[in-house]
């Protein structure tokens, strides 16, 4: 939920589809990946080759849009930061997560991360939630796991700690707290 990176995903999935000759609706695939991206693959039927060949693309940094952060995202992390408390990062991205987290100057805001490339089971299952409170001795009626997808939510459910939904629409979910604006969640404390 730091970067709006829906537009460089969905991006990244019409330059794959045009290779095979295929176009999409720019608009509806985005609310799609905004689901998860099972719920795009399932709909256009993806096959392997095409999910490698889109994988390719979504990780080229140069490829327009690029993901930038969410408005607010920088002052968020710092004012949480500043108060003696912590950031932690859990997402399904690989490493190239830490790229973005330095070109933004927004990498020294966090305590520690767990990516795809940690081996935890995909959210919404708890166990990278669990092994961070586990390792930095958290509450978990102290902690709030935030996203902008149902899954984050989840996840965070799933671990016994609060979950905060980050939407610019309404919509159903089970989060304790939505938002739609990330400056927000300083409030929530």
């Amino acid at each position: 939920m730091l970067f709006d990176s829906y537009p460089h995903i969905t991006a990244a999935f019409e330059k794959m589809m045009a290779d095979y000759g295929e176009s999409i609706d720019k608009a509806e695939t985005q609310k799609m990946f905004e689901i998860n991206f099972a719920t795009v693959f399932n709909h256009f039927g993806t096959t392997d080759l095409q999910k490698a060949q889109f994988k390719e693309y979504e990780h080229d940094n140069l490829l327009e849009p690029i993901a930038v952060p969410f408005e607010n995202t920088c002052r968020t992390l710092k004012a949480i930061f500043d108060s003696g408390n912590k950031n932690f990062l859990y997402t399904h991205r690989g490493n190239s997560v830490y790229y973005y987290l330095k070109e933004y100057k927004l990498y020294d805001y966090f305590t520690d991360f767990i990516t795809s490339h940690d081996g935890f089971p995909s959210k919404p299952a708890p166990d990278a939630i669990l092994h961070l409170i586990k390792k930095h001795n958290l509450n978990p009626a102290e902690t709030l796991m935030s996203g902008d997808r149902e899954i984050d939510v989840m996840a965070g459910k799933n671990a016994g700690v609060y979950g905060c939904l980050f939407s610019k629409s309404e919509r159903e979910t089970k989060a304790d707290f939505l938002v739609d604006d990330i400056i927000k969640i300083i409030d929530l404390g």
